[in-house]
């Protein structure tokens, strides 16, 4: 003999067709989903708003020294075509940019005539130019959403064989995005005029940075580093061009 079963259908509805259901509460979830947009714009304006800040200390620091002029700016673009070099992601090359821009700030707080001389540093006015990175560090401070950045300009000084400064980080220890900001610091610096020498061209100053590989330069970064300047991988600046044009 068959059995025939004959089974109720339910209308069980899943967890999110109740809550859909539910006025109210779709209602609460759809006031939720627009107070969060609006907490996200108020966040990503307070952080134009305060990198709008910083970047004006900056550009007004420059401004006050010829050899300066223009270097946060060439820094970051050039960090961030290493960064895109070394197959990085697009958040790591962002915050190296953001980083390489910044990096300087606290230049702001070293005296002009230390900036500016024309011959070689004292001990006393070298150990016043380190002070930078610390003032800096203090003048960042309430950026505290852009960590990965701050940690960037806290290492750019540090040395890949541990003699930098101001903490002596070694190797791996120094952020990846210190070292690659390290890096086009000082290849910046080379290819620019200051007080007491004439610049250098980018042959020349990939030379010489080569001597300091394994000692202040990661060997990977400036493998990257010299790609970059090999390729022209790093965009014209619009003060070059009217420098050429002039």
């Amino acid at each position: 003999m068959t059995v025939v079963y004959h089974i109720k259908p339910t209308l069980a509805l899943a967890p999110s067709l109740q809550v859909d259901a539910d006025p109210t509460a779709r209602q609460l979830r759809q006031e939720l989903a627009l107070r969060t947009r609006e907490l996200e714009r108020e966040r990503d304006s307070l952080h134009e708003l305060t990198i709008g800040i910083a970047e004006t200390l900056i550009n007004a620091m420059e401004a006050k020294d010829v050899y300066l002029r223009g270097h946060s700016r060439r820094v970051a673009e050039q960090a961030a075509s290493v960064a895109e070099e070394m197959g990085l992601d697009a958040d790591m090359v962002e915050n190296v940019r953001l980083a390489g821009r910044l990096h300087d700030i606290g230049k702001i707080g070293i005296r002009e005539d230390v900036l500016n001389k024309p011959s070689a540093l004292t001990a006393e006015e070298y150990a016043h130019v380190q002070e930078h990175v610390r003032i800096g560090m203090e003048i960042l401070a309430p950026l505290r959403h852009i960590p990965d950045a701050l940690e960037f300009i806290h290492d750019h000084h540090e040395r890949f064989d541990g003699s930098g400064y101001p903490r002596g980080r070694k190797g791996d220890e120094i952020s990846l995005g210190g070292r690659i900001l390290a890096a086009c610091d000082a290849f910046d610096a080379m290819t620019s005029r200051r007080a007491y020498r004439e610049a250098y061209d980018d042959r020349t100053a990939i030379g010489r940075l080569e001597t300091e590989v394994g000692d202040a330069l990661d060997p990977v970064v400036f493998a990257a580093l010299r790609k970059v300047v090999v390729r022209r991988k790093t965009l014209p600046f619009i003060d070059d061009l009217h420098a050429s044009r002039g």
